[in-house]
Formats: C-alpha cells, structure tokens, sequence
C-alpha cells in the first residue's frame, strides 16, 4: 500500500520545511561540532614562502653532510634571522637528519610583538608551506593548556617569525614531521618559563626534538657584539640557569625553556656549537645580529672509540701562563678553571689537546729566573683538567723559573692528573722520549724541544733535563718515533718576541724535522701569530701565540691561533686555524672567520 502525502496541504508544505531546515541545521552544527573537537585547527598558511629557492639552493650545498657526534640529540639553538641565516639553519636541520629519525619538533622562541594573550602561546593548527601541510604534535598543546602552562591561541602565529622562518625550513628537510610551536612574551617570568621547560622534558621522547629559535645581540657594532654573544653562547653551552642575566637575546626566557629541558633530559653534551655574527654571513660590522648555533644531546662514545675510520680531531694551543696576574685572578674568582671557561667545551671535543705550560706549577722552589718569573698554584691543574688537556710541552724558558724543585713537583701534578708531557723530563732520555697515544687505531706521537734555556740543562748526564733542538739528535728522535707511530709532531718553543715573521733559524729547524719525517710542527713563545708554511708534504705552524697570558696591550698579542687537525686513515687530512682574541680578564675566546 502507498501513502501519498498531499503536498497541496499548507500544514504538510509547512512541516517539510522545517524538516528541510532541521536538517540543514543539523548538519551544519554537526561538522561545525567535529571540526571544532579536532586535535588541530587548519588554517595557518607561511608568508615565507618566498625563501623557498634560497632554500634549494642551499641543500644543495648539504647534500654531503657528516652526521654528529652524539649518541641522541634532545635539542638544539638556532637562529631565525631570515634569510640571511638560511645556509645555516640548513645545514642545522640537515645534519640533525642525517644522525637520527625525528618525527616531532617543538620550535620555541620569542613572540616579538607581545600579540599573545598569555606569557606564553602555544598553536594546534597545522601549518602550510611551499613544501606541504605540517600538522601539529597530537595533544601536546592541549596538556600544556590543561597544565596553565601556555594557552592555544592562533592570532600570533602567523606574523611571527620566529616560528615561520623554521616550519619552513623544516619541512622541506622533514617532510611529514609534527610540530608544535610556542612563543614567549617578554613579560613571561623566569619561574613560568622553568616550569614550561621542565614538562616538556616529561614529554618529549625519543623521536622529539625541541628547538630554540632565539637570536642573540641586536644592533651594535662586530666588535661590541661577540664578546656578549661568547657570553651569552657560554652560558647556554653550559645549561646555566644560574647565569640568565648575562644573556643577551631577543627571547632569554625561550633559552630558559630550552635550558631546563635539556636539564630535564640530561642532555649536557654539546656539538657543533657555533657563535656567529651578521659580519661573518654579509659583510656589515656596523648594525648586527648574534647566532648561535648547536645541538645538545648524549656523546656517542661508543662509535668514537670503535670506528677506526671515523675522521679524529687533533686541537693545538699555544702558551699557556697561569702565574701572576692570571693567578690573581682565579683566587678573586674562587674558580681554578677560570681562563679556560669560554673555550673548554670546545677544547674536549677533540680526541687530543696539546698546548705550551709556560712555567712550573709548584708551591717550592727558589726563584732562578729573571724578574719576569712564573709560578702556578698546584690548584691550576683543575683548569687544564677540566679542559682536557691530554698533552703539554715543558720545554720553554719559564719551566725552570723556580729550579729543579719546582720543575720536578711540575711533573709529578701532571702525570698524577693523567697529563702526558714532552720535552722535558728526570733524565735526558725521558726529555727526548716522544709521548705516543693511540687514536681510533692511529698512534700519534708528541716531541718537544726549546733553545732558550741554559745548555747545562740539555746535556746527557743532565738530571733533570730538558731536550735541547739539536739537529742530529731531532732527526734521530723523529726517526725512533716513526718507528712506533703513524704521525709524528714535534713541538718548538723558539723564535722572536713579539716577531709576526718567523726567522731562518725555525725554518731550517723546521724544514729538517719535516725532511726528517714528522708531519706536523708546531711553534710557540713570540706571544704573537707567525705564518702557517707547508712544506715537503707536512705543516709547519711557526708560532700559534699565546692562549693563556695576561698580554693584551698590543693588537698582536689581542689575538692567539688554535689550530684543529684532521685525522683519517692515519693520515693529515685537513688544518683548520681558528682565531681567539681575550676579554678583558685575558680568558680566550673563539673568534669565527
């Protein structure tokens, strides 16, 4: 049986009305309600999506990149300073693939212009770049707002640049990876920011990295600008939370957030940590901005012991004084490992240290020397330790400042600490005995020599003794340790004070310790930089000056050469020379470039 309805009936025509409304209505209200409980909002589109060729271009360049040297990254500081830091924050993420799989990114960094409603803001949209959709973390910013840690809200984001400039970058580098960015204001307080970084420790796991996009000094001159952002560099480096104030950057909140996250994670091994400046990308020294760049995460030692063709790093320092006004010093500061704090992170990652102990360390002796006399508390050790020294040459002419007592408490502190060193020793065969230490199955053995001291002191019935340059007896010394050793480098203390050119004595000396079969020398004691030669296959540094020395009252002795040496398949591969200058209480600092 069919029923009819008659349409023609007002009251029919009147209640299929309403029942056509009560279903457009509801379907409506419907998807407005499943859009609405989502875990993320769609509609955050990037404006920076005309760096998208300046991208192209530089993974291009990228395409052969080494992966890190860490075990697992948690974290990492970059810069958001677009597009001049492009090369670099690509470089950033590609070496960040290359060493791990991430699936997650947490990016946080400043809200520039205040637009959040809270301290602090946290998006659940998905965002879209030239490179496709980035969707949001699953949840996150719903428990950090049930937590009154941070509130979702959208208006922010998409003029922020802190944010955008890295959600581009990244997802051309990961595609498909989450992220879920969070921006500070500037009146977010220290407590509020340790409390965010603190739970997203708790969240993170091992396929999630967070990400602080901060740039560093603002608007002042190069020269103003690197010593606050060594600082600044320092003190994130280090997680020191303590140490906040001495910051200085568009968001120190934001490093707070990242600081004790990593704290949280204990990721406290750094790598690849770089400080730049806009003077060392475009050329402008006059109106800059401060980068940091670096990962954080846990040291992977078990790959840099067992591959014995991972590439090994040798680092070379010059003089190294921990007398007079630079003991004065680390008394006021109560810190023996004061001079070395801006560089030891940077010394340790290296598989070898070596540097010149200019003078004894000892509490006795009797002054030997000339008015210009060093004597080390037996406390600096702590320094040299913490900076990982593994080797350091006793020939120079301050070692014997304080006598025979001196120099032999001198080499007792070193060899009790686990430091080797050269060129000086209780007999005259032990001076001229190389140090050798293994490397990744390559042996690299250490010489040293100096020719300003007394001859009485080089002689072979001399106790103690201290190894003299004698020709003959180098090419000798050379030639017994190529006998045990792949490479052999031979340390000099030797040329003229203050000279910023070597003199024909170091180049005959050097040329017959290269002819004779070492493959590196290096030259200290002018306090200045002399040149770089290679010669006959090796390389010869005459003079890397002065690293510890409370010098600073020339232009040349403002600024010292730390060399970095490249080890692969028991060979020399590469020689990088890296520039330190000194603040003011004559701590050295990486200059980049």
């Amino acid at each position: 049986m069919k029923i009819q309805l008659p349409l023609n009936n007002a009251k029919t025509k009147t209640a299929l009305l309403f029942l056509f409304v009560f279903i457009i209505f509801g379907v409506v209200f419907g998807l407005t309600s499943i859009k609405n409980n989502r875990t993320e909002i769609i509609y955050h589109q990037s404006q920076w999506n005309e760096y998208a060729p300046e991208i192209e271009r530089a993974v291009k360049t990228e395409q052969l990149i080494e992966p890190l040297n860490l075990e697992h990254i948690y974290g990492g500081v970059v810069s958001h300073h677009i597009p001049t830091t492009i090369p670099q924050l690509v470089k950033f993420y590609s070496r960040l693939k290359r060493t791990q799989p991430v699936k997650n990114l947490i990016v946080i960094g400043p809200d520039h212009i205040d637009a959040g409603k809270a301290p602090i803001t946290v998006s659940n949209a998905s965002f879209f770049t030239a490179y496709g959709e980035v969707r949001p973390i699953d949840g996150l910013a719903s428990k950090l707002q049930d937590a009154k840690l941070a509130n979702i809200d959208e208006s922010p984001f998409d003029p922020e640049h802190s944010v955008g400039s890295q959600i581009l970058v990244i997802s051309k580098i990961f595609p498909g990876a989450k992220v879920t960015p969070i921006i500070l204001r500037s009146d977010t307080t220290k407590d509020h920011a340790e409390a965010l970084g603190k739970m997203l420790s708790t969240l993170m796991d091992d396929e999630t990295v967070l990400i602080a996009s901060v740039d560093f000094s603002h608007y002042l001159p190069t020269d103003q600008a690197m010593p606050l952002d060594q600082i600044s560099g320092e003190v994130v480096r280090n997680l020191d939370l303590g140490a906040l104030s001495l910051v200085t950057a568009d968001s120190g909140k934001s490093t707070a957030v990242f600081m004790e996250a990593m704290n949280g994670k204990k990721a406290i091994d750094t790598d690849d940590l770089v400080i730049l400046n806009t003077n060392d990308l475009m050329q402008n020294s006059d109106y800059t901005t401060g980068y940091v760049f670096g990962f954080w995460g846990i040291k992977n030692k078990v790959l840099a012991q067992n591959n014995s063709n991972e590439t090994s790093t040798l680092i070379f320092v010059g003089d190294i004084m921990l007398s007079r006004e630079i003991n004065n010093i680390m008394n006021k500061n109560s810190d023996w490992r004061y001079p070395f704090l801006k560089t030891a992170d940077f010394l340790k990652n290296a598989d070898l240290t070596f540097g010149n102990l200019e003078g004894p360390i000892s509490r006795n002796g009797v002054k030997v020397g000339s008015i210009y006399s060093f004597k080390a508390d037996p406390r600096s050790v702590e320094g040299l330790l913490y900076s990982g020294f593994d080797v350091l040459s006793v020939a120079n002419n301050h070692i014997w400042d304080y006598g025979a007592e001196a120099f032999g408490d001198t080499l007792k502190i070193l060899k009790d600490n686990g430091i080797s060193y050269i060129g000086g020793g209780l007999s005259y065969e032990e001076a001229h005995m190389p140090v050798i230490r293994e490397i990744r199955g390559a042996k690299i053995a250490y010489l040293g020599y100096t020719n300003l001291l007394s001859l009485s002191l080089g002689n072979k019935n001399s106790k103690p003794a201290i190894a003299f340059p004698d020709k003959d007896q180098i090419i000798l010394d050379v030639q017994k340790a190529k006998m045990h050793a792949d490479i052999v480098i031979v340390s000099f203390h030797w040329g003229d004070e203050y000279e910023t050119q070597h003199n024909s004595f170091q180049e005959e000396l050097a040329h017959a310790t290269i002819d004779a079969g070492a493959h590196l020398v290096v030259g200290h004691h002018p306090h200045v930089i002399q040149e770089i030669e290679k010669y006959n296959g090796g390389y010869i540094a005459y003079s890397l000056g002065n690293f510890v020395f409370d010098q600073n009252f020339s232009e040349d002795t403002k600024s010292g050469l730390v060399l970095t040496v490249a080890l692969r398949d028991k060979k020399i591969v590469e020689i990088r020379k890296h520039i330190i200058k000194f603040t003011p209480s004559y701590q050295p600092f990486l200059v980049i470039e």
